[in-house]
């Protein structure tokens, strides 16, 4: 599947790394400008991604449940809040789902995939690791999978726990998205693998197992 090919040379290219650099940070400082609304258990949600027939949304609320915790961890050792934290949504026919992200969950779906064809398997572990670098995000920062990748992953797999493969792929993205205004906000160094590269490669790496390639 050409269209998955990573053409650039990752490493040790300072042009790519600076294209990198330069998508993240923009990711992360319009993430943190989004709207919130600072009342525990309510949220000022807002949408990313919408599927074509209109029936899945995919996007995050603020503020996630980091902002009410006094016990996050800062890189400078204090703890207290994470005034940027995020909650990644999935909207089925305009309803709000209750959605499992936390890595086990993730395993999984790998798992249940690896059962039904290994071919699917290996293109989610390529959409893992582009989606590490950005490589699948246009000039606006939308993230847009191949659609080939799509189309033969919907011919296999058509939902997980009742939503398409497309809105969970876009609900992974909200996660590494959150994990980078996590880090950064933290104060941590998001270009040195902490927050979405640490999370994607994790999946890819995964996979990689569950395949024999390593």
């Amino acid at each position: 599947m050409n269209s998955l090919r990573i053409q650039e040379k990752v490493s040790r290219n300072t042009d790519f790394n600076n294209a990198v650099k330069y998508k993240k940070i923009r990711l992360i400082e319009n993430a943190i400008a989004l709207n919130g609304y600072n009342v525990q258990g309510s949220f000022d949600f807002h949408t990313m991604w919408e599927s074509k027939d209109g029936k899945y949304r995919v996007g995050v609320g603020k503020y996630g449940k980091e902002y009410y915790s006094d016990s996050i961890r800062w890189k400078d050792g204090h703890k207290g809040n994470n005034p940027n934290d995020m909650r990644p949504t999935i909207w089925k026919d305009d309803a709000a789902i209750e959605f499992d992200g936390s890595f086990d969950h993730v395993f999984n779906f790998f798992q249940q995939v690896s059962k039904i064809d290994s071919r699917a398997l290996e293109i989610l572990g390529c959409l893992m690791v582009r989606n590490a670098y950005l490589l699948d995000h246009d000039d606006s920062l939308q993230y847009a999978p191949p659609a080939e990748a799509i189309e033969y992953l919907n011919s296999v797999i058509s939902e997980y726990e009742g939503i398409s493969v497309e809105a969970y792929l876009h609900y992974l993205e909200m996660i590494a998205l959150n994990e980078d205004v996590k880090y950064y906000t933290l104060g941590y160094d998001v270009h040195s693998g902490t927050g979405r590269k640490n999370n994607l490669l994790t999946y890819a790496h995964l996979i990689c197992n569950r395949q024999d390639f390593i």
